[in-house]
């Protein structure tokens, strides 16, 4: 049954046209579905944050803290992070140690005393024996009553006199003076710094500083810190280091507290025979040289990018720890987890940083370490106590970033999660915060990289000892995974490498040498012969044919070039530059046309002659569109030689039909069955030329992107081709029927083949 029956005719076309439809939604179906989901274990999370809590308080140098990096260097290498290191930097920090139960614990006293002053010149605490105590707080207990500062000091004084000197501002301090000995008490309302109310207290020489906070019973945890030349500095290294050797006890109390406190001044002021008297005995408190550990471990891209994410392992002296932040860490496994699954072009390296808490010490640490990696990075991204739980008021995940064109990028993240109705009840909430930032990334925005820092807001057991994996809300772990690995897929360059639907077994790992990657691109290059030998069996080609023939490679081509070339390069890469690309491909085929065309007269030119000129054109153009196909292929098999020898068969299968391309109107026009076959064929040779330029010598330097680049021009070249020679001579065969059905089987044949070999 011949080409030119219609009854055979309509069959291929019905067919054919089914075959494309069908194959096209598939397609689409399928890059919906690579808008890349995950599955998130919340429960192997929860596991996470209750094995870290477990260890106890996690202060830097302590051996809680090296406990947890060993906990954390095992899991990332069970991931299968590479490169996982446990690295330890010298810091100023400051740790508590207490005394057995049977000793003197830490604590603290005040009374209200009856009697005579001291005398000037006595020692402090000489009057003691010549008052009486009339009222007494009795012993009241570190972390229940009081807890430490961070860098607070623990020179031990008694009877220290109890002042209250307001919120602590530069006024109250002015007004009031020398503070020799005095227990100065302050009502802390964020209005001026820890580190500057601590400084003007030693300046006039109080003997203790305590602070408290209205509605507050339980005292938290806070760390004092200096920010000094773009850094986070732990207070004792501050102002040139002239407080090392001058830190007094600096606490916070609760409410109760300094209610009865307030009492007591109200009552002393009221009498010159009483005193309202502060003892205390804090000497578990210390302060020096600390080591910090920071964990790392990395996901190498198959790109030149560089993105960290990190998260802080420590926790305050007095808490596990459970949501600040054995949180953000299991997050972060969680993220490292799924993102082992995809193929990014940037390298993610992962770290877990200690002494946040005493003024990110850890991260800081590291930058000073490794300052031209990071000025490398392309973007941080930080996780630090992001629990969420709408049933309390807390279902607001807070985003800040560095850069403000991210903003609009998060923005559409969040946007496109929270639209799932598994998280109805929770919202984000996006900043930009160019310099600041209350975690690790601070220290990397204050060096100048790109940042993005995630957070929830503070809770009731925040710095506290409350601070236990009963308090995690489980249901809420995900969301932040889901957005931060959203925000990775988007900067990060992922490409996603479909399984083909017709899968070679046995051809696992990549080629580890030049040979085989160039074997396969000279064989997928060699099938634009088989076009050719095709046509040379063919005796004789009718118009019927020949409209088939020139329609079927057009719609090969522009199918290639279009979806493919174009918009599959375009939805990897950018629309602009590909588009770009694309045009310059176009206008250059008109370009080169004008001027060949030129001395010549289009309407007294043969119609074998214009035959013959579209073969040639078509076959440049064919030529200068394999030689970056053979530069992708000779990537992709270093790679992967199970996806080389997929990509060649695929590349092998649409090459023939380029090949009838060239070959039909070069015989057609006069050429001679073996020139056309020949020209045909050497069509295919610059496709190993391409993948041994890549294999050789663009190796270092070839990215995805420029091969998309040059891809998208290479689609603009054949367009034209297609759309100016090829179609208008099969539309000059007046054989309207033959073009149609060769367009949609040249496409439908190309589109099968990119769906059943990937």
């Amino acid at each position: 049954m011949g080409l030119s029956s219609d009854r055979m005719l309509t069959v291929v076309g019905v067919v054919s046209t089914i075959v494309l439809l069908s194959s096209l939604m598939y397609e689409f179906l399928l890059h919906d579905e690579d808008e890349v989901a995950f599955t998130i274990d919340d429960s192997g999370m929860m596991e996470d944050v209750s094995s870290i809590a477990s260890f106890g308080p996690r202060v830097a140098g302590s051996v809680e803290e090296s406990l947890a990096s060993d906990y954390i260097s095992q899991r990332f290498t069970e991931i299968g992070l590479e490169n996982v290191k446990v690295e330890e930097f010298q810091v100023t920090g400051a740790w508590f140690v207490d005394a057995e139960p049977e000793d003197h614990q830490i604590l603290m006293h005040a009374q209200l005393e009856q009697g005579v002053q001291n005398a000037p010149g006595l020692p402090d605490g000489s009057a003691g024996t010549g008052r009486i105590a009339i009222d007494e707080t009795g012993e009241l207990n570190h972390v229940e009553s009081f807890t430490f500062m961070g860098y607070s000091g623990s020179i031990h004084k008694h009877d220290n006199m109890l002042t209250f000197i307001g919120n602590g501002s530069a006024e109250n301090f002015d007004n009031i003076g020398d503070m020799t000995d005095l227990a100065v008490m302050i009502s802390y309302d964020n209005t001026r710094s820890l580190a500057d109310i601590y400084r003007d207290a030693i300046d006039r020489n109080a003997g203790v500083v305590m602070i408290y906070t209205e509605g507050v019973e339980t005292p938290p945890f806070r760390s004092v810190t200096v920010q000094e030349n773009g850094a986070t500095v732990p207070f004792p290294d501050a102002y040139g280091g002239q407080y090392a050797d001058a830190l007094i006890p600096y606490i916070y109390i609760s409410e109760s507290v300094a209610m009865k406190f307030h009492d007591y001044i109200e009552q002393a002021a009221s009498d010159p025979t009483l005193y309202a008297s502060l003892d205390g005995f804090w000497e578990g408190n210390n302060v020096g040289t600390r080591s910090v550990k920071v964990v790392t471990g990395e996901l190498p891209g198959h790109g030149n990018g560089e993105i960290l994410v990190g998260a802080h392992h420590d926790s305050v002296y007095i808490s596990p720890g459970a949501v600040d932040n054995a949180v953000g860490v299991a997050q972060l496994f969680e993220v490292a987890t799924q993102l082992s699954e995809l193929n990014l072009e940037s390298t993610v390296t992962f770290a877990t940083w200690g002494g946040e808490e005493l003024g990110l010490l850890g991260s800081q640490a590291y930058i000073q370490s490794y300052t031209e990696k990071v000025d490398d990075l392309d973007l941080y991204i930080n996780l630090d106590s992001t629990n969420l739980n709408p049933s309390i008021g807390l279902g607001t995940l807070g985003i800040e970033t560095s850069d403000q064109n991210l903003v609009d990028s998060i923005s559409k993240i969040q946007r496109s999660v929270l639209g799932d109705e598994v998280w109805a009840d929770y919202e984000a909430n996006i900043l930009l915060n160019e310099f600041g930032g209350n975690s690790d990334h601070r220290s990397f925005n204050q060096h100048g990289t790109t940042t993005i820092g995630f957070y929830g807001w503070e809770y009731e057991q925040y710095h506290r000892p409350t601070d236990v994996p009963d308090v995690v809300h489980q249901d809420g772990l995900a969301l932040t995974v889901e957005i931060v690995l959203q925000i990775l897929v988007a900067q990060g360059g992922h490409e996603s490498i479909e399984e083909p639907l017709i899968q070679i077994s046995g051809l696992e790992g990549e080629s580890e040498s030049w040979v085989f990657p160039f074997v396969l691109a000279l064989l997928a290059g060699l099938a634009t012969g088989i076009g050719g030998l095709i046509v040379f069996l063919v005796k004789e080609i009718s118009q019927g044919m020949m409209a088939f023939l020139l329609a079927m490679a057009a719609g090969v081509m522009l199918l290639v070039s279009v979806l493919d070339l174009w918009f599959g390069q375009a939805m990897e890469n950018g629309f602009l530059p590909i588009t770009l690309s694309f045009g310059v491909g176009v206008g250059i085929v008109y370009a080169v046309s004008m001027y060949t065309n030129k001395d010549e007269d289009l309407s007294s030119m043969s119609k074998e002659r214009k035959l013959y000129k579209s073969g040639i054109l078509t076959a440049i153009a064919l030529a200068i569109h394999n030689f970056p196909e053979g530069l992708a292929m000779g990537v992709a098999v270093l790679e992967s030689a199970q996806y080389g020898i997929v990509l060649m068969a695929a590349i092998a299968l649409h090459n023939i039909p380029e090949g009838i391309a060239v070959a039909a109107p070069i015989q057609a026009g006069g050429g001679g069955r073996m020139k056309a076959t020949l020209i045909a064929m050497a069509t295919g040779f610059t496709e190993p030329l391409g993948a041994l330029f890549a294999l050789l010598i663009l190796g270092p330097i070839l990215t995805p992107f420029m091969v998309g680049c040059s891809l998208a021009f290479v689609g603009g070249i054949m367009t034209v081709v297609a759309y100016n020679e090829l179609i208008p001579q099969a539309r000059e065969q007046n054989r309207p029927k033959h073009l149609l059905v060769g367009a949609v089987f040249g496409a439908a044949v190309m589109q099968l083949s990119l769906l059943l070999l990937g």
